[in-house]
């Protein structure tokens, strides 16, 4: 009896210490991941030259000094990607962390500081990139090397892509990857950009997560019409920029149908769950069967981007036509940037607009397509879970929602590629405007060190060895 009980104590000690020797040195970890930042914001990876290589050149410094085997590839000479895994056991499929290290152009006069300086000053980083999307970036690279710091015990291979060109479209980076090199990336999760925390600026408090488990797919495309040029002083009946006033004003009127899925009902139920009244009634009215345009419009008083995450949105952007004010021009054109709900058919989706339009003189024109249709993300899986379990743990009272994204990001191609993907980083204070793709981009410190806190704990959670 004895015996056994001297065994029951050894083991419940060995267990103790082993749960301890994995627990970082958070004091280390939050200064490694803070000075990563900053020296990933110093380099000039902006668009449209990229220039990748000088933060895969830095990732794989860091990456080798630490033990840790790494691989590069290019699509293109200086547009790099890299990728590092620490092997799990092999029990379950792999966890991909993941972040863009382009960013986009600056215009320096326009900033009040050095937009390549990395500053850290009043509780804020400062530099292009902070927010967009360097954050994101250090801190996976920092987990992953204190998973292999720290020997944690894994059930899957926890993989980190530093990945080029995301802010072009993919198209240098991750379709590269999905199309190339799918065998180094290919996993059961990944996380990446695309979710946040909502801080409440008078408490402090976190209020909700928004976790990106679905977005739009960018189908932009060119209306063209065709008339008779002439004499200004003359009206015609085929005029062209008449013609297009008159396809755009029609698209603008008249929303395409609205459609939800199990990412934006959940959204909306959950929300309704918690908002005030006033905004909770008009949730509520949304999950009901085929409400009304006024009552769809009432979104729009809310949030706009509410009014666009239930529909396929098409929006003018862009009206070309004349070059002269006497001038009756042969041709006009328009813009429209559409972005359309997962797994929306584009064939059905140009119908649908000709049939808006009614002007059988107008050519609806297809741009590129950078970004791949595809399913959301599920909500009933180990890594949903995971975030319900760890935000709410940690912040009481927070609402975890799963969110579409009216943007777009290289979670696309990935879960097109059959790779669940969630969108989550640094929180955000409500009201906050932290210059993403404008001027004076920032990331605040104390958001910036729980994201990692809540990182750790998620891929510890998912793929661990419990």
């Amino acid at each position: 009896m004895r015996f056994i009980l001297l065994s029951v104590v050894v083991a419940l000690l060995s267990f103790s210490l082993g749960t301890r020797a994995m627990e970082p040195d958070w004091q280390r970890l939050e200064s490694d991941s803070l000075n990563t930042l900053v020296d990933l914001i110093k380099l000039d990876t902006s668009q449209p030259a990229g220039n990748e290589y000088l933060a895969t050149d830095y990732l794989g410094k860091r990456l080798k000094a630490e033990g840790v085997d790494f691989k590069t590839f290019e699509a293109k000479t200086g547009r790099t990607n890299i990728v590092a895994r620490i092997k799990g056991n092999g029990s379950k499929r792999p966890l991909l962390l993941l972040g863009h290290t382009d960013v986009v152009t600056v215009e320096p006069e326009n900033w009040s500081f050095d937009p390549f300086g990395g500053t850290v000053k009043n509780g804020k980083i400062f530099g292009r990139g902070a927010a967009d999307d360097k954050g994101i970036v250090a801190v996976s690279l920092e987990v992953l090397l204190a998973l292999h710091r720290n020997k944690v015990p894994l059930d899957r291979d926890v993989i980190f892509l530093g990945v080029a060109d995301e802010e072009g479209g993919g198209g240098l980076g991750i379709t590269y990857m999905v199309e190339n090199h799918f065998e180094e990336i290919a996993a059961e999760f990944a996380l990446n950009e695309g979710g946040r925390g909502s801080i409440d600026p008078s408490t402090g408090k976190y209020v909700n997560f928004s976790i990106g488990t679905a977005e739009k797919t960018p189908r932009r495309a060119r209306l063209l019409a065709s008339g008779t040029a002439g004499h200004g002083s003359v009206p015609t009946r085929d005029n062209a920029i008449g013609a297009i006033a008159r396809a755009v004003a029609r698209l603008v009127d008249t929303p395409l149908k609205m459609e939800l899925n199990e990412t934006t009902r959940t959204f909306f139920r959950r929300l309704a769950e918690t908002r005030p009244e006033a905004e909770a009634s008009v949730y509520r009215d949304i999950l009901k069967p085929n409400p009304d345009l006024a009552t769809q419009a009432k979104l729009q008083d809310i949030n706009p981007a509410f009014f666009s995450i239930i529909r396929t949105s098409v929006v003018p952007t862009i009206i070309n036509g004349g070059y002269q004010r006497n001038v009756i021009p042969s041709s006009a054109g328009a813009t429209l940037d559409i972005r359309a709900l997962p797994g929306a058919d584009p064939e059905q989706l140009w119908e649908e607009l000709r049939a808006i339009i009614d002007d059988d003189s107008i050519q609806i024109i297809p741009m590129k397509v950078t970004r791949p249709a595809h399913d959301p993300a599920p909500l009933q899986n180990d890594m949903f879970r995971a975030f319900e379990d760890i935000l709410t743990e940690r912040h009481p009272g927070a609402v975890v929602l799963p969110s579409m994204l009216t943007g777009a990001t290289d979670s696309a191609q990935l879960r097109a590629a059959g790779i669940a993907a969630y969108g989550f980083g640094p929180g955000v204070v409500l009201g906050d405007n932290n210059g993403i793709h404008g001027n004076d981009e920032y990331l605040r410190v104390e958001p910036y060190f729980e994201y990692l806190r809540l990182m750790w704990l998620l891929t510890n959670q998912v793929a661990g060895s419990h």
